[in-house]
This record gives structure tokens, C-alpha cells and sequence, in this order.
């Protein structure tokens, strides 16, 4: 008999995991859920005393921050420790260091999970394994659709500095239509995005930069749309689906670029160039209000944290 609390460990290998919105979505809020056992494994500890200390039976490696997780992954398979390794935005359009712990991590596990369909080919196609899909879960408490959508265009888009550059499209996608907008954009290293945005000469486009933070829904929903433009290649073909499904669970219009990443969303969002889909909500306003609500629906019933958690639940009893 497994005891989730003292037999499997759910490991995250940077000092505050709760910072990085995959671990939580992808490690800690399912983990709490099955009341696994979270511990932070760091570039000073030693593998073998740290798996020693714990003697789990399996082990959950999410996305592996330095090199010392590879020992860890190695020390495990030595010791008869059953591992399921979880691997975030593994491209494979180019080496680095980070991939190179992945392959290491991927050929000591049992298991390999990743977040959508197209990443678990793309890791087929280039290491021979077949990962198993999870996705990410809602980290937000849910929200009634809008109502109505205001013009000038109140929106949000938020998002890591990684994918400042696919903003700069949206904003261009946008600028194209000379619309009216006040857009709130959540990230971090604010320097850096305004060097981008001041080059654009954006006209009727308002900008106001908030600081990422945990409650960073409270400020999404201050605005009526989010937009999720995306650049077409293969270090975005892998993305999670986490922000298309936080912006409709928090009930806000969602337009997003259209990519095979994508297409599970297009009866509930617009998908194409963002202007367009601005274009397209202003002339159909109760259209893209019921495609919002059926949108918001589909996301509480398939990425919740209930159902999310029993898929985990399903590959642990099956890796064990």
C-alpha cells in the first residue's frame, strides 16, 4: 500500500518554486491536491543523503533548474526509486543546458510528462519516447463571463519577459486598425519591454505595466479582453495551454494567434491576427459573448484541479 505522504516526493529544484507559474500549475497545487510530499532539491544537496533521508518509492521531478537534478534522477534509478519526470517548453530547435539535463532526466525515468499533444510528439520524434500528456490545471478561482465589452477596448495581456517579443506583434497586429485601446500588460522586467514598445510609435494605444504577481487575476479582470499572440515557431509550438485557460475561467474574451497549439480553443476563442479579432468582436459583440461562455464551461470541466489530479493520480498508480 502506497502512502502518498511518505513514499512519493514531488521535487522542484529552484529555491522558490512558487514564483514560476509552471511548478505551481504543474506541481504544487496537484500535489497539495493528493497530498504528496513537496521538497525543493538544490545544487548543495548531496543525492544520495537527500533520497536516503526521504526513501520514497517514486519520485516527481519537475522541471529541473541545474545539473545536480541529474545525478538525483541517476541515484534514484540506482536505488530502485520509481521516477516521473515533467518537462516544460523542450523545443529541441536548439541546445542548451537545460535540454541536456532533460535528456539525461528522460532516459533514468519511468515516466515523462508534458503539457500538450504537439510536445509529446516533438519529444518522440527526437528521443524515441512517448510522454504522457497532463496538462496544466486552473490556478484561479473561476469567474462569470463579462457582459459586455467596451469600447475603447479595455484588455490585458500578461505573460513572461520570454514572450515580450510576441506582445510586440500583437501590439503591431493591432496598431494596423487604429483602434482605441487601453491595454494592461503584467510582467516583469518592465526596462527592457518599454526599449521594445517605444520603438513601435503606438498611436490611440494606451499602456499601462504592472508587476507579475500572485493576484495577478485581480488585474485581468479589469479589463474585457486578453490577447495571446504568438510567434509561429517551434520554441512556442510547445507552450502550455495555461494562459489561454486562466483568461477564459476568469471569464474575459480571449483572441488568440491561430497555430496547431491552439486549435482545441477555436469554438471558444478567436483565433487569428489580434486586430482582426478585435475587428471581429466590435461587429459581433453577443457572438463573442456566448462563444466566451461556452469557452469558460469548457475549461471548469477539463482543467480543474479535481481533474487534473486524478490523471496524475492515474500515471503514479501506474508507475508504481
Amino acid at each position: 500500500m502506497v502512502n502518498s505522504k511518505n513514499d512519493i516526493l514531488w521535487i522542484f529544484s529552484w529555491p522558490n518554486p512558487e514564483i514560476i507559474p509552471s511548478y505551481v500549475v504543474s506541481g504544487i497545487m496537484p500535489a497539495d491536491y493528493l497530498k504528496i510530499q513537496k521538497v525543493i532539491f538544490l545544487e548543495n544537496h548531496d543525492p544520495k543523503s537527500f533520497l536516503l533521508e526521504f526513501k520514497p518509492k517514486l519520485i516527481i521531478i519537475n522541471k529541473a533548474f541545474h545539473s545536480k537534478v541529474t545525478l538525483l534522477a541517476q541515484e534514484a534509478r540506482d536505488l530502485n526509486i520509481k521516477i516521473i519526470s515533467v518537462f516544460d517548453d523542450w523545443h529541441f530547435s536548439y541546445n542548451n543546458q537545460f535540454f541536456e539535463y532533460n535528456k539525461i532526466i528522460a532516459n533514468y525515468s519511468d515516466a515523462l510528462v508534458v503539457k500538450t499533444t504537439t510536445a509529446a510528439n516533438l519529444v518522440k520524434n527526437n528521443i524515441g519516447l512517448t510522454p504522457h500528456v497532463i496538462h496544466d490545471c486552473l490556478r484561479f478561482n473561476s469567474q462569470g463571463p463579462i457582459r459586455d465589452i467596451k469600447y475603447p477596448f479595455e484588455i490585458c495581456w500578461f505573460g513572461m519577459p520570454t514572450n515580450h517579443d510576441s506582445l510586440e506583434k500583437g501590439l503591431n497586429e493591432i496598431q494596423k486598425f487604429n483602434y482605441e485601446c487601453n491595454i494592461r500588460i503584467i510582467t516583469n522586467r518592465h526596462n527592457l519591454l518599454k526599449e521594445r514598445v517605444n520603438k513601435l510609435e503606438l498611436k490611440k494605444i494606451n499602456l499601462n505595466l504592472i508587476k507579475w504577481h500572485k493576484s495577478a487575476d485581480k488585474e485581468i479582470m479589469k479589463s474585457d479582453i486578453v490577447i495571446i499572440p504568438y510567434i509561429n515557431d517551434q520554441r512556442r509550438s510547445v507552450k502550455s495551454h495555461n494562459r489561454i485557460i486562466d483568461s477564459l475561467n476568469l471569464g474575459r474574451l480571449t483572441i488568440i494567434s491561430k497555430l496547431p497549439l491552439t486549435k482545441d480553443f477555436e469554438k471558444y476563442c478567436y483565433l487569428g491576427n489580434i486586430g482582426d479579432g478585435l475587428k471581429w468582436t466590435k461587429e459581433n459583440q453577443q457572438l463573442a459573448i456566448n462563444m466566451l461562455t461556452e469557452g469558460s464551461k469548457f475549461v471548469k470541466n477539463n482543467y480543474n484541479i479535481a481533474k487534473i489530479s486524478s490523471e496524475w493520480k492515474k500515471l503514479i498508480d501506474q508507475t508504481l
